[in-house]
């Protein structure tokens, strides 16, 4: 009897150890399914952001919600910029401002600014001829000068108004000059920047994938994005990626005069001496492309940059003084 009992109790135990292996293989599956769901959802997540880890996709994720935020605020600006020109379509309102002229907003905006003052001072100048006349009226409350008083009084009172309405009607106009002036030069800068962006690009060979700036305590400061990821502000860099810097944003400053006025030469003075041959030769052929709509000139003592120039743009013109 006792066999048998112990017989019974090992067979009760394998079985349990079988249901308890099935149970966990059960689990084990399900968590490999789970996993596998996971991962293919990873991927595609990679695959959509074009990247490989979830560090770098989580930049990604931060860098588009910036995105939106900026595309926020530019169709907020849009919004304002309509309402304050009294467009119905942002379009409409971009193309007063195209011909508007910067020199004639800023002339606007002073000669604005001096008629405010004038009103200013005006306004004052009544607010303290109605307080005297109020002190006046209540010395001489009950005498005959009181209804000649009240009638100064009525007559300040309707000049008050009178100015106080061209005094808000002139602040309203400086507002929208003003706007329209910050507005007008937001875009030309923002046009300059993208090509500021591409020059620098192509002088980097890609190395840096383009410029943006960031606002910090009422002041801002330029930046530039690194290809492989993350970004420097240009104090940061080094010399000579500083001065390819300051040859993309010249670069860009020339294209935009010369798409406005008329053309001068570009003329620079051995800034190529922190360059490396690949930089240098990136940078000459950047000039070479310029010189097809105006005349580029460039100063060196280095013999080696004659023999890039040749190779970037082969129908160079070489003085040797």
């Amino acid at each position: 009897g006792r066999r048998l009992a112990a017989a019974t109790a090992v067979r009760q135990r394998r079985e349990a150890i079988d249901k308890a292996g099935l149970r966990l293989a059960e689990e084990e599956g399900a968590l490999e399914e789970r996993r596998a769901v996971l991962t293919a959802r990873l991927a595609e997540v990679y695959s959509v952001l074009g990247c490989d880890t979830l560090a770098e996709a989580d930049i990604l994720i931060e860098a588009y919600r910036k995105r939106d935020d900026i595309l926020a605020r530019v169709q907020d600006v849009g919004r304002d910029l309509a309402q304050q020109l009294r467009t119905e379509t942002v379009d409409e309102a971009e193309a007063l401002l195209s011909a508007v002229d910067d020199d004639q907003l800023s002339a606007e905006r002073e000669d604005l600014s001096a008629r405010l003052e004038e009103l200013d001072r005006a306004v004052q100048e009544q607010h303290l001829l109605r307080a005297r006349a109020e002190e006046a009226l209540a010395k001489v409350a009950g005498s005959d000068a009181a209804a000649v008083l009240e009638e100064r009084r009525r007559t300040v009172l309707i000049e008050l108004a009178e100015k106080s309405r061209r005094y808000l009607a002139t602040r309203a106009g400086i507002l929208a000059a003003e706007q329209a002036l910050r507005l007008y030069r937001e875009r030309h800068r923002s046009a300059m920047m993208e090509r500021a962006s591409r020059t620098f690009r192509d002088i980097t060979a890609g190395e840096y994938t383009g410029l943006s700036t960031i606002l910090e305590k009422d002041s801002e400061f330029l930046v530039v994005n690194a290809a492989p990821g993350g970004s420097k502000l240009a104090k940061d860099l080094s010399k000579g990626t500083r001065f390819q810097l300051y040859l993309a944003l010249r670069v860009a400053g020339y294209h935009e005069i010369a798409a406005s006025r008329e053309i001068v030469p570009f003329i620079a003075d051995d800034i190529m001496e922190t360059f490396d041959d690949r930089r240098a030769l990136n940078a000459l052929t950047v000039m070479g492309a310029m010189a097809t709509g105006g005349q580029v000139i460039y100063l060196t003592h280095h013999e080696h940059l004659c023999d890039l120039a040749k190779k970037a743009c082969p129908d160079v013109t070489i003085h040797e003084l």
